[in-house]
């Protein structure tokens, strides 16, 4: 049978954080690999070379921001499925993200155990 798991990419610059969602996601089934990334740069050679899914990424990472990098990714590769997980959680960063076309803006400090079934959500129906 063809696998249709998923592949995931992490974009943050705090290693804890990064930590603990491998923790997290390396629990669920669905995921087939999981990489991260910690600035612009280091992301979009990712994406180019792996071909994530899903990428889960902060607002506040080194290089050009989380913003710049959801809009990389949006007219690049408009297929990816876009996590923003950050603690800059006002109105104006959520409409500006779904306004550039993030798929989901989770709060990191409230919403952490959200992560799992979002991405579950997005699990291709031919593997059930």
């Amino acid at each position: 049978m063809e696998n249709h798991n998923l592949k995931v990419l992490i974009v943050d610059d705090s290693e804890l954080v990064v930590q603990r969602l491998f923790e997290i996601l390396s629990e669920a089934e669905c995921i087939d690999h999981l990489y991260k990334a910690n600035s612009y740069e280091q992301t979009v050679e990712l994406i180019a070379i792996y071909k994530p899914d899903i990428v889960l990424l902060d607002i506040q990472i080194p290089g050009k921001n989380g913003i710049e990098l959801l809009s990389f990714i949006k007219h690049q590769y408009p297929a990816i499925i876009t996590v923003m997980l950050t603690n800059m959680v006002s109105d104006y960063y959520k409409d500006l993200c779904v306004s550039i076309g993030c798929n989901h803006f989770i709060d990191k400090s409230r919403d952490f155990e959200k992560i799992t079934s979002i991405i579950k959500s997005y699990m291709p129906v031919a593997n059930y």
